[in-house]
């Protein structure tokens, strides 16, 4: 597909977003190759897209995801959506989930006893403990 004119201006606003970024993580003292390696690009690619080039729908995705670089393509701002969808499914720092081994040991076949595992969602089960109260 032939690049339009609307591609090569996203091209220059993405590179002109991403360059202090760039330069910031030169400061810090990482190399062009480090740098590149967090975007999916070679260090002559990085240097390629600083001068211009069009990014890939990868790069673009994870200097986002990086560094937080956000450039609207034609006005579309597809940012504010992909934020709103991270924030639910991103837990909040500190707050990692410890997930431990569980084992209930009960007889193969009991009137008295039932357990069932209810699918609550996406690797989400609740464990339903039935037990006759006998009196």
């Amino acid at each position: 597909m032939k690049q339009t004119d609307a591609d090569r201006r996203f091209a220059r606003r993405f590179a002109e977003a991403l360059h202090p970024y760039v330069t910031n993580e030169r400061d810090k003292g990482k190399s062009l190759a480090q740098i590149a390696e967090k975007l999916g690009v070679t260090a002559a690619g990085l240097q390629k897209q600083l001068a211009g080039g069009t990014p890939s729908i990868r790069t673009v995705a994870l200097a986002y995801a990086e560094f937080g670089v956000s450039v609207p393509y034609e006005g579309i701002d597809i940012s504010k959506a992909v934020s709103a969808t991270m924030k639910k499914r991103r837990p909040a720092p500190g707050s990692n989930q410890l997930i431990l081994p569980f084992e209930i040991k009960a007889p193969v076949y009991s009137k008295d006893l039932v357990l069932k595992l209810v699918p609550r969602g996406v690797g989400r089960y609740r464990l339903q403990l039935t037990m006759a109260i006998s009196g």
